[in-house]
């Protein structure tokens, strides 16, 4: 077989995120082996993700949500209240969803921005529900959205 071998920069999450390569640039992340394109400005580029990283959480109490938690499905075996705080450093665009799976019980699932940043204008939300689901984007200037 014949073919060119190409080689991508590459480097962890936090080296990416200082780096601001040419447009159409491709990096891959070694730390969670996503792509990242570039685009001449924004810091870090844009991740390329061919699929969601699910977590699965069973644990209660503080709990910190990774830059790589596309979709967190929150199912203690013993549920009581639960606080998971979002990235402090994210990047425009990124995304987290929570899902509620505990089968039983009322405690509530909070999800918390770092501080200095807000969820549409809040310091934190809250799911009570049995099988309730949140979405949060970051937007920029401190400021996550329910989506």
């Amino acid at each position: 077989m014949s073919h060119t071998q190409v080689q991508w920069g590459r480097g962890t999450t936090s080296q990416i995120a200082g780096y601001t390569g040419p447009t159409g640039e491709l990096v891959l992340n070694t730390d969670d082996w996503s792509l990242q394109a570039q685009d001449g400005v924004t810091a870090g580029g844009w991740v390329v993700r061919p699929r969601l990283n699910i977590r699965s959480v069973t644990g209660t109490g503080s709990q910190a949500v990774d830059t790589t938690d596309d979709i967190i499905a929150w199912n203690p075996g013993t549920p009581a209240a639960t606080t998971f705080t979002l990235p402090s450093a994210p990047r425009t665009g990124e995304a987290h969803a929570f899902k509620y799976l505990a089968s039983s019980g009322s405690f509530s699932l909070t999800v918390a921005a770092p501080s200095g940043q807000t969820i549409d204008g809040q310091a934190s939300v809250a799911l009570g529900v049995l099988y309730a689901a949140l979405r949060v984007v970051y937007i920029g200037s401190n400021q996550w959205i329910i989506a």
